[in-house]
């Protein structure tokens, strides 16, 4: 097997996939292009879902072990201003080693490296060990639509799954969970020209942010997770009049966190402004439970498991160098496999800052890196 044609071809469909625009809900002509890449390329099966999810299947030497998953999902996000980019964002240009554009790295690098690693074991002749499915899904933009419509119609046993959102090539122990708050400071709404005569809730508020800066330290840590962040967003009030004081105004705060409870959450937020006039709603109707006592990690795969152990072992020995242990900082659809009783690592080229960003690349020797690694664990695991 050629290893540089194989790099070629990967680099190759790479460009193509940022050249294809496929924001969320938009999926359906990408998913087409990656059927049709992944026929060209002889799997075995190759199939569209009714949602748009697209999927490949190469036939493992023994196939009644359990599959092992590779998942990347189809959808970016909004490009913006194409001014602001250092090439226009869907052309997938090579400056300097780098492929660049919007998806390069979230999520379209990876996701050729994943398809091109199972093409790599088919153009040596060789077999992986088990199964391997790839699942390319809709809308993880927004949720993770095309993960859970996978998970809750899988009808084939997995051992584990593979999520390919960029971790420079470490092997990703999981992320904190996603919890999200209102908390909302009434006042007496009045004409500004008379504030006197009312009860402005910004000053609730700003008394609210400044406890809130004061006080994050006292938020716990994951051991290998991190520390609960929490972050004010969006600021509401009631008018859009500029010269009436409103009578209420609410903060979204969003919180990031392996080690915390929503209850945990509740009380930390009720500490801050229980001598002020307020509310605590949830942020979202499908978030967890305001008065659940249960951790809120997305997903945290024990690094001390066999599994692991195993995967660690032949990404090292694919890479050529010892595959680092790590955790994502941002949310992935990791976290919706776990419920399923699904066993859930993330592994893929790319830097994880650049992604949503106007600078969005990913370097051409490090999805070489990953393919190596990649084909590596689909022979051996």
């Amino acid at each position: 097997m050629n290893f540089d044609q194989l790099l070629a071809d990967c680099i190759d469909f790479t460009q193509r996939l940022i050249q294809t625009p496929s924001m969320t809900y938009e999926e359906e002509i990408i998913a087409n292009l990656i059927a049709a890449e992944m026929r060209s390329l002889n799997f075995d099966e190759v199939w569209l879902d009714d949602i748009n999810n697209v999927y490949g299947r190469i036939h493992g030497r023994d196939r009644t072990l359990p599959a092992l998953v590779l998942n990347t999902h189809t959808d970016h996000v909004d490009p913006g201003d194409p001014d602001l980019w250092p090439v226009p964002p869907y052309s997938g240009e090579i400056v300097d080693g780098r492929i660049l554009g919007r998806g390069a790295c979230d999520i379209k690098g990876p996701l050729a490296v994943q398809i091109y690693s199972m093409a790599g074991l088919l153009r040596a002749g060789e077999r992986p060990r088990r199964d391997i499915v790839f699942t390319g899904v809709v809308e993880e933009e927004i949720g993770g639509t095309g993960s859970l419509h996978w998970a809750q119609n899988l009808d084939y046993p997995v051992d584990l799954v593979i999520v390919g959102e960029p971790s420079s090539n470490k092997i990703s122990l999981g992320h904190r969970g996603i919890e999200g708050y209102w908390v909302r400071f009434d006042g007496r709404s009045v004409h500004a020209s008379a504030p006197a005569r009312g009860e402005n809730p910004n000053y609730y508020l700003a008394t609210f942010l400044q406890r809130l800066a004061d006080n994050q330290h006292k938020l716990t840590e994951h051991p290998y997770l991190g520390k609960t962040t929490v972050a004010p967003t969006i600021i509401q009030v009631d008018t859009v009049s500029s010269n009436v004081t409103p009578a209420w105004v609410r903060v979204f705060l969003d919180f990031r966190t392996a080690a915390e409870s929503p209850n945990s959450l509740l009380t930390f937020i009720r500490s801050l402004c229980e001598d002020l006039p307020h509310q605590i709603l949830p942020g979202h109707p499908d978030w967890s439970n305001m008065d659940s006592d249960d951790i809120l990690t997305g997903f945290d795969t024990n690094p001390e498991t066999e599994t692991v152990k195993r995967v660690q072992a032949a990404l090292s020995a694919g890479m050529g160098r010892e595959a680092e242990l790590s955790s994502y900082q941002f949310a992935t659809d990791g976290r919706l496999f776990p419920p399923f009783g699904l066993t859930v690592l993330g592994y893929a080229p790319g830097d994880e800052t650049l992604a949503h960003t106007v600078k969005e690349s990913i370097a051409i020797d490090e999805m070489a890196e990953s393919l190596r690694g990649h084909m590596q664990l689909l022979k051996e695991y």
